[in-house]
């Protein structure tokens, strides 16, 4: 009874889409946690286990009372902070130096180029990584276009970044932070994620551009050649890194230094210990995403705890059977019958299946078809005929490489004593 009326209100009265129902039901689910945690009584255990139950039977609801449609996204997203996020943003898109455009003259290098292209052909979200070593081109972008356009300002602009494996560990994630925020030339990140759980023991060292945020750190002249993080000697798990880099996002998050804060190539695995744990949850988990590899189970699971899948290389890495007329029948018929590139039907899967993506592009003609996919939807039938589609990056599902990138669950760690593991 004490939670039916303010359900009711936020479910019935403003509920504006199957998301805020999700993310009501969310917070009131873990406010009966927080509530039972001081009980610690038999009735709250009870209690609690009544209300998880609920959650997940509404939550579902949530989801499935529209069917397929129900699930697809719009021009925005709204993430667990309120903040919304565009459903498609551009990804990383040519080299830049990390404190400076790199270029010998100093002129304008393609990460700006790129950017600012975006951004005046409507594009109003950027992902960027610290790693990545091209995001004062980013933040430049940006910078020069709200000069021009006194119509808009930095809050219109969603700006991402991510803190690499080398600097995980809370003292380290706050020192990727600042490095971003300095390289970006802003006060604030939209989105920070984890970029990766752990490392594999082959990462190491890790040749990176040299920064000044970093100054000494060993170097061979070009690069600068980081060892793992502490965290990761203490407790070659990397868990411990985890949790520290996550409680530095929430504190910076705190601080206002960051809008949302999410992670990068999760598994359900890594996620379920965070629920079990009652730690906040991620906004965002970015992984890999596209036709002929999508982790259903891993969207599913993502989308009944209010978490956003974002899929990186949406088009897999330029795949044909995702980018080019004729070289898949069933993509090329949906790119006739909407009028629309094959790039845009593959986008649009994604979108139809609740995944937000972040597909690069250099050129006005291929960002304004990455723009261009809210006019239209798949219906349920031809989102399950795309789902059957099996293009190959690299291989196939029996050998283990259909994916574009190194399986995430493939790492391997290794203890003080050479003792080798996949990492959890």
């Amino acid at each position: 009874r004490l939670l039916a009326k303010p359900f009711r209100g936020t479910c019935a009265a403003t509920v504006k889409s199957w998301w805020d129902c999700l993310i009501a039901t969310h917070n009131i689910y873990h406010a009966v946690w927080y509530f039972v945690s001081i009980l610690k009584t038999s009735f709250g255990a009870i209690l609690f286990s009544t209300m998880k139950g609920h959650f997940f039977l509404v939550s579902g609801f949530c989801i499935m009372s529209g069917g397929v449609s129900s699930v697809a996204l719009g021009p925005t997203t709204m993430l667990r902070e309120g903040v919304r996020m565009p459903s498609i943003c551009a990804g990383s898109m040519g080299g830049c130096g990390p404190d400076s455009f790199g270029t010998p003259d100093e002129t304008p290098c393609g990460q700006y180029n790129a950017t600012m292209l975006w951004l005046q052909n409507g594009g109003r979200g950027m992902h960027d990584a610290l790693s990545y070593c091209n995001q004062y081109g980013t933040g430049a972008a940006v910078k020069d276009f709200l000069a021009q356009r006194k119509d808009l300002s930095r809050e219109d602009i969603f700006m991402m970044s991510m803190v690499p494996y080398h600097l995980l560990g809370y003292n380290n994630t706050i020192k990727a932070v600042e490095a971003s925020l300095s390289q970006l030339q802003v006060t604030y990140i939209d989105l920070v994620m984890i970029h990766h759980r752990a490392a594999d023991i082959s990462a190491w060292p890790r040749p990176v551009c040299q920064m000044k945020a970093f100054p000494n750190v060993p170097h061979n002249g070009s690069h600068a050649l980081w060892g793992p993080p502490q965290c990761a000697v203490d407790d070659p798990t990397y868990v411990t890194c985890q949790d520290e880099s996550w409680a530095a996002l929430i504190h910076l998050k705190a601080l206002g230094k960051i809008r949302a804060i999410g992670v990068s190539n999760w598994r359900i695995s890594n996620l379920q210990r965070m629920v079990d744990k009652g730690m906040e949850l991620p906004s965002v988990n970015q992984v890999e995403a596209h036709i002929g590899y999508v982790e259903d189970d891993l969207n599913a699971f993502c989308q009944a705890h209010g978490i956003v899948l974002q899929a990186a290389t949406p088009l897999g890495r330029n795949m044909p059977a995702l980018v080019q007329m004729g070289a898949d029948n069933t993509t090329t018929a949906l790119a006739v019958k909407y009028n629309k590139s094959v790039a845009q039907i593959s986008l649009r899967y994604l979108l139809d299946k609740g995944i937000t993506a972040v597909p690069s592009a250099r050129s006005t003609a291929y960002q304004l078809e990455n723009l261009n996919v809210f006019d239209f939807t798949l219906d349920p039938a031809e989102v399950r005929e795309v789902a059957k589609l099996t293009p190959s990056c690299r291989g196939s599902w029996a050998d283990g490489l259909q994916k574009c990138w190194a399986d995430p669950g493939s790492l391997v760690c290794a203890d003080a004593d050479g003792s080798r593991f996949h990492c959890p």
